[in-house]
C-alpha cells in the first residue's frame, strides 16, 4: 500500500513555517477525506487541517509546538489502491486547512444564551466558541451579569507568551515599512441620522460598502503603490483591523458592488472568527485598502499606519451625542505619492454621503 503524507499547510504568502499545535489523530486510526487530523498556527492564526485523503494513519512526524516548514509532513498515511499519485505528495505543495466551523445565527443581532448539553452552564454562544477554543472549562467560569449568563467578556484570554512575541515582531515589521511611507491623516466629523451598530462587529458590514462607494467613485485613490507608480485596482478589499488573542489582526474582506444575499452574515462570521484567531485562506491576503473601528474602546478618533503597498487606511471613532445630535470622527491615512490632503477631504466628505445612503 501507498504512503502518503500530509504536509504543513501555506496560510499566507509570506509564511515559510508554522507550528503543530496539537493532534485530533493517532497512529493506526483510520481517516476518512475532510477528516481533521491536527491543529497548526502561525503567530496569531490557528487553523485546522483536514486530509485530502482516506487511509490509517501510520505516523506523526512532529511533536506539538514544534516548528515544520511549509510543504513538510505532519501526517503519513496508509492509503488502499495503487499508487497513482507516487510522489506528488512530497513536493512543497501544501494542503488546504479549513476554518473552523462554528455555529452561524441566522441574524447577528440575535444571539441566545444556549445551555451545555453535559451541565447547567448557560452562555452565549461566542463565549462558548471562545472556550472551545482555548480549553476553558466553561463551569470554572463565574458570570459577572446579573442574568447569570457567560459573555465572552467573562473569559480571560489565555496568552502564550512565546506566540505574543512573535506576533509582536510581525508587527514591528510591518510598521517599520510603513514608517518609509509618506503619510498623512484628515479627520472629519459626521453628522449621523441613526445611530447603527452597538459594536464594531455590528458596524463593520456599513461602514464597508460606504468605504467601497466612496472608492468606485474616486477610483484614482483606489491604487496601491509599486514599482515606483500607482497601480489602478478594480475590487475593493478590505484588511479589518481588530484585536485577536495575540495582537491585532487583519482578516481581508472582499466587497462587492452589488447587492449580495447573505454577504453581511458572512462579513460577521468573519469578524467573529478572527476575534479568536480563526481566518480561512480566502480572508488572508490581496487587501487593497484597510480599515480600524476603535468606538469600542471609546477612542474618538487615531492616525492609523498604512499597509504597504496600500495607500489608504480608514479609521472611525466612538459615536457620541453632542447636543442631542449623533457625530462621529473618521480619519483618512492617504499615501502622499497618491493624493494630497485635499484629496483626502474630498474622499471624507464622500463617504459622509455615502455612509448616509447606506445606513
Amino acid at each position: 500500500m501507498p504512503n502518503s503524507p500530509i504536509v504543513m499547510p501555506k496560510m499566507s504568502m509570506t509564511m515559510t513555517e508554522g507550528e503543530l499545535i496539537s493532534y485530533t489523530v493517532s497512529i493506526g486510526q483510520e481517516v476518512k477525506a475532510g477528516d481533521v487530523v491536527a491543529h497548526v498556527a502561525t503567530d496569531k492564526i490557528d487553523m485546522e487541517v483536514e486530509s485530502e485523503m482516506s487511509g490509517k494513519v501510520i505516523e506523526l512526524c512532529a511533536q506539538p509546538n514544534q516548528m515544520i516548514n511549509v510543504g513538510d509532513p505532519i501526517i503519513v498515511l496508509e492509503t488502499e489502491g495503487e499508487d497513482l499519485l507516487a510522489g506528488l505528495f512530497t513536493s512543497a505543495a501544501p494542503s488546504e486547512p479549513r476554518e473552523i466551523e462554528q455555529t452561524k445565527a441566522e441574524e447577528p443581532a440575535a444571539e441566545v444564551a444556549e445551555l451545555t448539553p453535559s451541565n447547567s452552564v448557560l452562555a452565549m454562544p461566542g463565549a462558548r466558541v471562545k472556550a472551545r477554543a482555548q480549553g476553558i472549562d466553561l463551569t470554572t467560569i463565574k458570570p459577572k451579569s446579573p442574568s447569570r449568563v457567560i459573555q465572552v467578556t467573562d473569559l480571560v484570554t489565555r496568552i502564550d507568551p512565546i506566540r505574543r512575541a512573535k506576533a509582536r515582531a510581525q508587527i514591528a515589521k510591518v510598521t517599520m515599512a510603513s514608517a518609509q511611507i509618506p503619510q498623512f491623516t484628515v479627520v472629519r466629523e459626521v453628522p449621523l441620522e441613526n445611530r447603527f451598530g452597538k459594536t464594531a462587529t455590528k458596524r463593520c458590514a456599513t461602514l464597508l460598502r460606504a468605504w467601497q462607494r466612496t472608492l468606485s467613485l474616486m477610483p484614482h485613490l483606489h491604487v496601491t503603490w509599486q514599482n515606483d507608480a500607482a497601480q489602478e485596482l478594480t475590487e475593493v478589499k478590505v484588511a479589518v483591523a481588530m484585536e485577536a488573542p495575540y495582537g491585532f489582526v487583519t482578516p481581508v474582506i472582499s466587497v462587492p458592488s452589488y447587492a449580495l444575499e447573505n454577504w453581511e452574515l458572512e462579513v460577521f462570521q468573519v469578524i467573529e472568527n478572527a476575534a479568536i484567531g480563526k481566518i480561512s485562506l480566502d480572508n488572508l491576503s490581496g487587501a487593497t485598502t484597510s480599515l480600524t473601528d476603535l468606538g469600542d474602546y471609546d477612542v474618538l478618533q487615531a492616525n492609523v499606519m498604512l499597509i504597504p503597498p496600500q495607500a489608504t487606511a480608514l479609521s472611525v471613532g466612538k459615536i457620541r451625542k453632542i447636543k442631542g445630535n449623533l457625530k462621529m470622527n473618521v480619519g483618512l491615512t492617504m499615501d502622499h505619492r497618491v493624493g494630497d490632503p485635499g484629496d483626502a477631504a474630498k474622499a471624507l466628505v464622500q463617504f459622509e454621503h455615502a455612509l448616509a445612503e447606506v445606513i
